[in-house]
């Protein structure tokens, strides 16, 4: 378990902040492109299905590659700084499924709302 004093405290609060915000932008950017281009060859559902899967898929691999292809930033900024690399992969597996989640939920509202408008 992650032990944090205050996790409202704003040196944690940003950078997570910045990380989620910028992930779901690019995941809903990915998702919106497809689903307009899929909509123009297929019925809603179809094209709601391609789109998740679609935007989804470069941070799936990005989620698979952790550790065995690549060290991501935080985590061997952590390493470098002297901490524990037990540690520093527990906080990059929490940062890795919190982008993960937050990319898939950003993609499920957007697709929510833009089927929802369209079949109005």
């Amino acid at each position: 378990m992650l032990e944090l004093e205050n996790p409202l405290d704003a040196r944690f609060v940003i950078p997570l902040a910045g990380m989620i915000y910028a992930n779901a932008m690019n995941a809903i950017s990915l998702c919106a492109e497809r689903y307009e281009k899929e909509r123009e060859h297929h019925e809603m559902e179809k094209a709601r299905g391609i789109a998740l899967k679609a935007s989804m898929m470069p941070q799936i691999n990005t989620f698979l590659a952790v550790g065995f292809v690549s060290l991501p930033g935080m985590m061997t900024g952590q390493i470098l700084s002297g901490i524990d690399p037990l540690i520093a992969v527990r906080y990059q597996i929490v940062v890795m499924a919190m982008m993960l989640s937050s990319g898939a939920m950003s993609n499920f509202i957007y697709l929510h709302f833009t089927s929802k408008k369209q079949s109005i």
